[in-house]
């Protein structure tokens, strides 16, 4: 009796496991099928036309994982955090790692993004606190303790913390997801490069409230001045949706084997940035770099090869 009740528990955990895993493609596919399907307004990036052009290059030289991505257009590269040793890292744009950045005075360094000339905004995951900072171009060693920091409060102390963050240069705005429970897009404005006694605002994302966006959880997001749109990460969905300025889904990048041109699903997406290119790119645990690029449908190009896992 025991070891069929043992038996039937195991049947239901994998059997709800399958139809989580299938219902959650299931709910991809139609919604890649439908946002594809309608017209792109002037600017939107039309995540459909994306293909990866590097899949799941390992990142050589880091021992913890990367949970951040920004792109800085100064210096045309990328920077992300680890959050197990408090480093800042500066990449190339095809993944090889440039420089270590050891941060001190902070602790679960979990989002990133850049501002302007060398000023960036750190997110801690579990003390809710943004800090804005300045990188020199030869720094090896930051201590941040004094930085100008803003605590957000959220209502409760589990790890569903702040998750990602991107400055939305159009709007002059900090824009911060948090993860899940419930799952909230936040814009912050008069922190970022204001005066101490400056007023601050912050607001949940009222053309984005949790029950319109078809995921499970928000893992990171990219504002894009450009067309003041922004393109949100889910890790447990694996995609990256487009969201006009009003909140309107518009296209959808799937992260799932066989989509994109992906060889297999992207593990656990953690990182999202643009370059001046409109190139896609997404740091996923334990440290794989992919890069997207808008292709013609018509002359689609094989992905870069690597030794994915």
């Amino acid at each position: 009796m025991k070891r069929f009740l043992l038996t039937a528990i195991l049947l239901l955990l994998v059997t709800g496991y399958s139809f989580l895993h299938f219902n959650n493609l299931d709910v991809l596919l139609w919604q890649n099928w439908k946002l594809n399907r309608q017209p792109m307004p002037e600017q939107a990036f039309d995540l459909g036309r994306y293909r990866v052009e590097i899949d799941a290059l390992p990142i050589t030289g880091l021992d913890d994982d990367l949970s951040a991505l920004t792109y800085n257009e100064n210096s045309n590269t990328l920077f992300g955090v680890v959050n197990g040793n408090a480093l800042i890292v500066e990449l190339s744009l095809d993944g090889r790692l440039l420089r270590s950045i050891r941060i001190n005075g902070v602790q679960d360094m979990e989002g990133l993004t850049h501002v302007t000339d060398n000023r960036y905004v750190i997110a801690e995951e579990r003390k809710r606190r943004l800090l804005e900072i300045e990188i020199p171009d030869d720094a090896v060693e930051l201590d941040v303790a004094d930085a100008p920091s803003l605590t957000v409060s959220m209502g409760d102390q589990d790890n569903k913390g702040l998750e990602g963050l991107s400055w939305d240069g159009k709007r002059q705005r900090l824009m911060v997801v948090k993860e899940r429970d419930p799952m909230q897009v936040l814009s912050i404005t008069g922190f970022v490069g204001q005066p101490d006694d400056a007023s601050i605002s912050i607001s949940s994302e009222s053309a984005l409230p949790a029950d319109r966006l078809f995921m499970n959880d928000l893992s990171s997001l990219t504002a894009d001045s450009r067309s003041g749109h922004l393109l949100l990460l889910s890790d447990e969905s694996h995609m990256v949706v487009e969201y006009s300025a009003e909140g309107k889904p518009l296209s959808l990048l799937g992260l799932w084997r066989g989509m994109s041109g992906l060889s297999r699903t992207v593990p656990q997406a953690e990182g999202l940035t643009v370059d001046s290119q409109r190139r896609i790119y997404v740091v996923s645990e334990p440290n794989l770099f992919y890069r997207f690029t808008p292709v013609n449908p018509s002359a689609e190009k094989p992905a870069v090869p690597v030794h994915s896992r």
